[in-house]
Formats: C-alpha cells, structure tokens, sequence
C-alpha cells in the first residue's frame, strides 16, 4: 500500500483517470421524416402530408419504412434521390439539410406512406 490511501482508494483514482484519458465515443443522433399522399382520380384531388427530414449535420439513411412503391427526396423543390425499393435507400449518405419525403403511390389504390430514418 502507498502513502495513506486505501487499496480501494487507489483503484478508485486509477478508475477515474482511466476514463479521463479514454477517447470521448461519438455518440451519434438519428432522425425520421415522414411522407404520405393519397390521389382521388375519380375528383382529381391530391392530398400529401408528412413531416421534413431534417439532418443538423451529414448523415446517413439507416431504416426505410413502407415505401412499397419507391419514394424521392427533395431538397426545396430540387429532387435530390430518387429510390425504387426502400432497400435501396439505405446507406445513402446527406448533408445536411432539410429534405421532404415524396412516396410513389400504387397505381391500383394511389396512395401510399414511407418513414425515412439517418443518423448523424
């Protein structure tokens, strides 16, 4: 034993500077944007709604849900990707931005939803 302290002392300190010294992990963020629109061809109306994907830093897209049919991301009224499958998506990379989430819509019921989670 040194000095005054406790074993149970010393291997507090030793625990305390292990962590100081430790590298600080990333600890990363993730958000989710929605999309949904629903097509009344018989009165010719259009109905969409959803909320923005809004990425504070690059990231990336991790999880894709619903989006049967495809959807497109549109970065003010530029379209910046557009998918096929929702798999397809995933790992795409953004910067950061404010992105709008359009589904594509089944020809048969017209309408469709997609929810578009990143990490950042």
């Amino acid at each position: 034993m040194m000095g005054n302290k406790s074993t149970g002392q010393w291997l507090a300190l030793a625990l305390a500077a292990a962590l100081v010294s430790a590298p600080q992990a990333a600890f990363a963020a993730s958000v989710t944007g929605t999309g949904s629109v629903v097509k009344h061809d018989e009165y010719g109306t259009e109905r969409e709604w959803g909320r923005d994907l809004v990425l504070p830093e690059a990231g990336e897209i991790t999880r894709v849900t619903d989006g049967t049919y495809g959807f497109t991301l549109y970065h003010g009224s530029e379209q910046v990707a557009a998918f096929i499958t929702p798999e397809s998506a995933v790992g795409t990379k953004l910067p950061a931005g404010k992105y709008r989430i359009e589904p594509n819509v089944c020809p048969t019921h017209r309408h469709h939803h997609v929810e578009v989670t990143a990490k950042y």
